[in-house]
């Protein structure tokens, strides 16, 4: 039988890391490459998105998703925001993802119930 120092060995941490450290490095090589699977519009200006994203941060702000509010997942200078967040919202708005898609994304994502306030609310705007 192995005993403890054997499970935490050096060898073993560092062969984890090495190997954590491909995986990321290979990660955000194909992101960099455009294989990353984000919307476009997600990345750069785009008027129609930009006033959608207006209508959910006015309308919608303080509603939550999950323990966050949408305010929250959208601000780039918040410890929360949330790039993957953007680039659904920016898919629903596009109509890359169906409604259902989206929801499904957002509470899988955030731990929350499909018809939370901020999803809810989100969809709403779709419509306007």
């Amino acid at each position: 039988m192995l005993g403890l120092h054997n499970l935490f060995s050096h060898d073993g941490f560092y062969a984890t890391a090495e190997s954590s450290r491909a995986r990321a490095l290979a990660a955000t090589t194909l992101l960099l490459l455009g294989f990353g699977g984000c919307a476009q519009d997600a990345w750069r200006a785009n008027p129609n998105f930009s006033a959608f994203l207006n209508r959910v941060e006015s309308n919608c702000g303080t509603a939550r998703i999950g323990e966050l509010t949408v305010s929250q997942l959208m601000n780039p200078g918040s410890p929360q925001s949330s790039a993957y967040f953007l680039d659904l919202t920016s898919r629903l708005d596009s109509g890359q993802v169906s409604v259902d898609e989206y929801v499904l994304g957002v509470a899988g994502t955030f731990n929350t119930e499909r018809d939370s306030a901020g999803i809810r609310c989100i969809v709403a705007q779709k419509t306007q």
